[in-house]
């Protein structure tokens, strides 16, 4: 490789070149994603200039040591020497490809002959057609995956009034589940035998996935539905003492329902159902009657939305799984490189950013912007910590310091002020000692490289993303940023 090349890639291209050499060499993703994360720590925590003076320092075992050690003591709380030994091994391992013949793929970063060849294969992905090629509502709506969907076309199955046309035999199949491999003290005959018409549905009520009640026949049924999520905070006990005290006289049912059928917190009174048992009942009740043809095809679609993308089709997993073993490194990069919810949720926060930007409110950074994190700057913060003349900030810029949107993974967001102390001039340096007198930092080392003197409590987003909703988080969390700017302007005067 021709290291001065290598030292003008970004960190993303030169991440991104090593990963998929790492793949090359059989590993796995996890072990990739550790490695690759690892390898830059100096990169992350030091900068580019630190990372590559020592990995092409003549002495490396020695200087590696000394740069680790340093970098860890300051921004890691735990064993240092235990953790030097793990870091300057990965670091060796990429100084040895870097001066290696493997590091061709500097011409390639991304994976162009792993692409090529998949693409000239393209038909190893005709016996998929089968599933591909079919329509289904469910995939259009982007809802196979969406627990809450799940939760309201069950409700929608389980409620014998509604307009499907199966009228009890649903919420009937799941009683007779229940009554039939659930060792419970109740009467079986007569739970069996009485009229399910009464039912009344009812979704979320105190956050319980479906609940069924019939006043007449003086009976609950109790369903926990977990697709891609587990059981937190003592869930089922506490959803049954809720049941308990609200229908004390009532029968009372409970089914903890999930794809594989697992056992639940609380197995002496929650049943364990898995999704199998429901394509069973449904499959069942849907041979008795004669459909719609509109309700037909969104009960097939359902149907074959859970045995795909929950219960698993043995049949498609044996040709997917050939498909990834001959085209593994083309599939991986494809992967990694989808769109996804964190990319989805990163975009809605840089839309955000740039038009407030517009607005005279904040300046974007766009090449300090990634998935993970939205870089900006305000006049106010600007007028505080003056730039530098050069471009010697933690992150090479002539600004030491940004606000950054934090990107969990699209689950959540934060709002933060990150201070570098990379380079400081004396009079930068006492102003970030002033703020930190005032708005204390998590991270108070002397000898500090970055300190988080603000920042919000994260936002957590809901399954179902709206752009409109996000922006008006933003705003509120950006009024809290305005406020501890007023702040930090009346201590520092």
């Amino acid at each position: 490789m021709d290291i001065e090349n290598a030292k003008q890639l970004s960190y993303e291209n030169m991440r991104k070149i090593y990963k998929a050499h790492l793949r090359g060499q059989g590993l796995g993703t996890n072990t990739v994603n550790t490695v690759g994360g690892d390898t830059f720590y100096l990169w992350n925590n030091v900068g580019h200039d630190e990372f590559w003076r020592v990995v092409t320092s003549d002495d490396f075992d020695t200087v590696a040591r000394e740069a680790l050690f340093k970098a860890l003591s300051e921004n890691s709380s735990g064993n240092v020497a235990s953790l030097v030994n793990g870091y300057v091994s990965t670091l060796r391992r990429f100084r040895n490809y870097v001066y290696s013949d493997e590091s061709y793929l500097v011409e390639e970063p991304d994976g162009t002959k792993a692409l090529k060849d998949f693409l000239l294969d393209i038909e190893c992905l005709d016996p998929l057609a089968e599933w591909t090629s079919k329509f289904n509502l469910f995939d259009i709506l982007k809802i196979t995956k969406t627990e809450i969907r799940h939760s309201n076309m069950l409700s929608w199955l389980l409620n014998p009034n509604e307009n499907h046309g199966l009228n009890d035999s649903i919420i009937r199949g799941f009683i007779q589940y229940v009554a039939t491999t659930f060792p419970e003290d109740m009467d079986v005959f007569d739970t069996l035998l009485m009229d399910c018409h009464d039912f009344i549905l009812q979704r979320e009520w105190h956050n319980i996935d479906i609940l069924a009640v019939s006043s007449n026949e003086k009976f609950v049924l109790c369903i926990e539905n977990k697709i891609y999520s587990r059981e937190h905070d003592n869930q089922l006990d506490r959803y049954r003492k809720i049941i308990e005290d609200t229908y004390s006289d009532y029968e009372k049912m409970y089914i903890f329902l999930s794809p594989e059928g697992i056992e639940a917190s609380d197995p002496d009174y929650w049943c364990s159902m898995s999704y199998q048992d429901v394509l069973t009942i449904i499959d069942n009740a849907r041979k008795k009657v004669k459909l719609l043809p509109d309700v037909e095809l969104l009960i097939n679609n359902y149907v074959e939305a859970i045995r795909r993308d929950i219960v698993g089709d043995e049949r498609l997993v044996q040709i997917c799984t050939e498909i990834y073993a001959k085209h593994k490194k083309a599939l991986d990069l494809i992967f990694e490189n989808r769109p996804d919810r964190a990319l989805e949720v990163a975009n809605i926060l840089k839309a955000w950013a740039i038009e407030r930007t517009e607005t005279g409110e904040i300046e974007v950074v766009l090449d300090k912007c990634s998935k993970t994190y939205i870089s900006f700057k305000t006049k106010t913060m600007s007028d505080i910590l003056p730039d530098s003349e050069e471009e010697n900030s933690g992150w090479n810029t002539k600004n030491h310091y940004f606000y950054v949107i934090r990107n969990n993974e699209g689950m959540g967001f934060l709002l933060s002020l990150t201070l570098s102390s990379k380079n400081l001039t004396d009079e930068q340096r006492s102003i970030c000692d002033k703020i930190n007198e005032y708005f204390p930092s998590k991270q108070q080392k002397a000898n500090w490289q970055w300190r988080t003197p603000f920042a919000t409590k994260q936002v957590k987003l809901e399954e179902e993303l709206s752009e409109e909703k996000i922006f008006e988080q933003l705003d509120k969390k950006l009024e809290e940023l305005k406020a501890f700017e007023e702040k930090l302007c009346k201590v520092m005067m």
